[in-house]
């Protein structure tokens, strides 16, 4: 059986013992190191090189992210995989665009962990449930907010009418027109005009 040869890098000691005493015992899987950070892995990595990496994001000196875009230039036959307790979206894709080959979540089961781990070899890209919802989520369309009264007054807007000019063109009051550009800067989470039309077109609402 030829095994999957692995390397695992976090500062955590309890989390390199956990994922030691759930790898160690699996007959396709060989464990070639066990680093406290990314430095004593570099000094080490050419000796055994492994096929993965399971590398923890928060580490001190070189952080996770630096040590798998760096891994991607020097070793791009490695696969990294993030294993982290960050989930918030930008750290997330930060690391893939590293050049990570998946994302995983401290708390996973043992089982969860081998799963993921294996369907490397099958062409997978391992992912947190929680995670893939979290990047199914990004890449949708958001669901335009405005009514189409407020898309008109922002793009009266948008073509540089001030609010009188716009009540003129639109042909209601100035105070209806304030009272739009509110429910605009509410519906957009925003707080000024320049905010709501860069929002309305990255969004393509505009």
């Amino acid at each position: 059986m030829k095994k999957i040869k692995i390397a695992l890098v976090d500062d955590d000691e309890r989390c390199r013992r956990s994922l030691l005493q759930t790898l160690e015992p699996e007959e396709d899987f060989e464990i070639t190191a066990a680093c406290q950070d990314a430095e004593e892995l570099l000094q080490q990595l050419d000796a055994n090189p492994p096929e993965v990496l399971l590398v923890d994001l928060g580490l001190p000196g070189m952080g996770g992210q630096e040590l798998i875009r760096q891994l991607r230039q020097s070793h791009p036959t490695i696969e990294c995989i993030a294993h982290t307790i960050f989930e918030e979206p930008g750290t997330v894709l930060a690391a893939l665009r590293a050049g990570a080959s998946g994302y995983l979540l401290k708390g996973s089961t043992p089982g969860e962990l081998l799963r993921s781990l294996r369907s490397l070899s099958e062409g997978g890209a391992p992912l947190t449930a929680k995670i893939a919802r979290m990047l199914i989520r990004e890449v949708q369309p958001s669901q335009d907010p405005l009514s189409d009264r407020e898309h008109e007054v922002l793009k009266a807007l948008s073509d540089g009418y001030s609010y009188k000019e716009v009540a003129a063109h639109l042909i209601v009051s100035s105070h209806t027109v304030h009272t739009h550009v509110k429910n605009i800067y509410e519906k957009l989470q925003v707080s000024g005009r320049r905010q709501a039309l860069d929002k309305a077109r990255q969004q393509g609402w505009l």
